[in-house]
């Protein structure tokens, strides 16, 4: 028999976040989110602050079969004009009644709280992991994306969920050479258009720009699936994230006259082989892995690219792609991995060009309440 409990309490919070290591014990391409840093998503995001949402564990006698979370954000639903409920943080042994029992609960929540469609994987915003890895079972996830069974979503169509839309994401060679006539188009746009290269040498130099960064980031994705723009409080939980960890030559900013971001491109060393080691731990040694990790540039992880609306249509995507292609250079880097593109984003054709395979594909899966 399957019973389902809310989480109420910090010691089932706990619960929740190791359950996945738990599942995932000796599986060579998992790689553990950190525990603290989980918890905190779910105790001093703002975005789940102005979301509303239930944490559900599922046990069969005394063990730990599942967890689920449900969300309803209210922002998001009003700017896309929907009433759907999420799901998120989905982990189940190979069961099909325990996968049902946990998507039943949130289904009915959703119906209780008038939604009309539930939705998922995905987190409280476009800032959380979203879709469920559907291609690519054998392949590294890097962090920014959640790992998954094959067998996930097998039941999950089982059960009549549907796909809504996919992302792909590519791998391909870092270290390609820049013909000399991207070198020559990108001074071209850059004399026509009056703007420039930002490069950092500090992670103090790149702290004026955080909030530019964000809301050019607003502007960018206004229109990409499931997002709302960030307000400045999530805006500053972000930066106190990320911004610490950013490596200063693998962030390339285009600024027009006036040093305000119309195009940029941020990019990491990537920590999924750290965090496998890290277990989920900072502490005793999982910082060490990190901080190893922070210089190793063998494998790069794209993680935003964009160009403001009012200069779409000049190219000035090739000048960030330039930069990071001969800071990957330089860096003697292998590998580098896209981020995560809606796959009908005919921006995402540009990884094409680097010859680049497809790597991993996730799905956002929906079913009418």
């Amino acid at each position: 028999m399957i019973t389902i409990k809310e989480v109420k309490t910090k010691k089932n919070l706990r619960t929740f976040v190791r359950f996945p290591r738990m599942l995932y014990r000796g599986n060579p391409y998992y790689a553990p989110a950190l525990e603290n840093g989980e918890i905190k998503d779910f105790t001093e995001n703002p975005t789940a602050r102005f979301c509303n949402y239930k944490l559900w564990l599922a046990y069969r006698g005394k063990e730990v079969v599942g967890r689920i979370a449900g969300i309803i954000n209210p922002k998001c639903n009003m700017h896309w004009r929907q009433q759907r409920v999420r799901f998120g943080w989905i982990d189940f042994i190979d069961d099909t009644d325990v996968a049902r029992t946990l998507l039943n609960t949130v289904e009915n929540w959703g119906k209780e709280n008038g939604m009309k469609e539930i939705h998922g994987p995905c987190g409280f915003s476009n800032m959380d992991k979203q879709g469920m890895l559907v291609d690519g079972f054998e392949e590294l996830i890097p962090i920014a994306g959640a790992y998954n069974y094959s067998y996930y979503p097998a039941i999950l169509e089982q059960l009549g969920y549907v796909k809504d839309v996919d992302w792909i994401q590519y791998e391909m060679s870092a270290s390609q050479p820049v013909p000399d006539s991207v070198e020559r188009v990108c001074n071209m746009i850059c004399k026509k258009y009056n703007v420039i290269i930002k490069s950092f040498r500090k992670n103090k130099e790149i702290l004026p720009y955080a909030h530019k960064f964000f809301h050019a980031l607003n502007a960018s994705f206004k229109d990409i699936y499931n997002f709302t723009p960030l307000t400045d409080e999530e805006i500053d939980y972000q930066v106190k994230k990320y911004f610490p960890l950013l490596r200063p030559d693998l962030i390339n900013l285009v600024v027009d006259q006036n040093d305000d971001i119309v195009g940029f491109a941020l990019s990491m060393p990537s920590f999924t082989k750290a965090f496998r080691k890290a277990n989920g731990k900072l502490f005793p040694f999982g910082w060490f892995h990190i901080f190893k990790a922070l210089n190793n540039y063998e494998v790069i992880d794209l993680y935003f690219s964009g160009v403001h609306p009012d200069w779409q249509h000049t190219g000035i995507h090739a000048l960030y792609h330039n930069a990071l292609n001969r800071t990957y250079i330089k860096r003697h880097a292998c590998l580098g991995i896209s981020t995560q593109q809606l796959e009908n984003n005919t921006a995402a054709k540009v990884w094409k060009k680097y010859n680049g395979r497809q790597h991993i594909r996730r799905r956002c899966y929906l079913k009418v309440l």
